[in-house]
C-alpha cells in the first residue's frame, strides 16, 4: 500500500511540472506608442534587474513587492518621439500593474515583440527608464 501511495504521489508531482519555452510563450506582447501614456507611466513600483534582446524580443526582468507575481501585468510604452541621432533613439518605459499588497519581493520576466518600434530604421537605440544601459536593436 505504501508503494502504491508513493507511486501516485511521485506521478502527481511529475505530471504537475510544466516546462515553458519563454521565447515561444510571449506573456505580455502589448507595446503602446503614446506620449500621454508615457508621461503618465510611473516606474517607481519595480526595479529592473536584467534586460535581454534576442532578435525582436525584448525581455525585461524586474523585482517588486507582492504576494506571488502571478497577477502582475505589464505593457511597454514608447514616448512616440524619434530622437534625431545616428542611429535614432527612442525612449521607452515598462508600466507594471501590481495590485498585490504583500511585503515579500518577487521577480518576473516580461517579453515584448518590439518589431513595431523599429519602423523603417536599420538600427534603433532604446533608452529604457530605470535601466543603466542603452539597448541597441538592429
Amino acid at each position: 500500500m505504501k508503494k502504491t501511495l508513493y507511486f501516485l504521489f511521485l506521478s502527481f508531482v511529475l505530471i504537475s511540472c510544466d516546462e515553458k519555452n519563454d521565447k515561444n510563450n510571449i506573456q505580455n506582447e502589448a507595446v503602446f506608442i503614446d506620449n500621454n501614456l508615457y508621461q503618465e507611466t510611473a516606474t517607481n513600483n519595480y526595479t529592473i534587474t536584467d534586460v535581454q534582446l534576442d532578435e525582436h524580443l525584448l525581455t525585461i526582468k524586474i523585482s517588486s513587492s507582492g504576494c506571488s507575481a502571478n497577477s502582475w501585468k505589464a505593457i511597454l510604452v514608447d514616448a512616440n518621439e524619434i530622437l534625431e541621432s545616428d542611429p535614432i533613439q527612442r525612449n521607452i518605459k515598462l508600466s507594471l500593474e501590481n495590485n498585490e499588497a504583500c511585503l515579500a519581493v518577487f521577480g518576473r520576466e516580461f517579453t515584448f515583440d518590439i518589431t513595431i518600434l523599429k519602423e523603417e530604421f536599420a538600427e534603433v537605440i532604446f533608452n529604457l527608464e530605470g535601466w543603466h544601459h542603452q539597448i541597441k536593436y538592429n
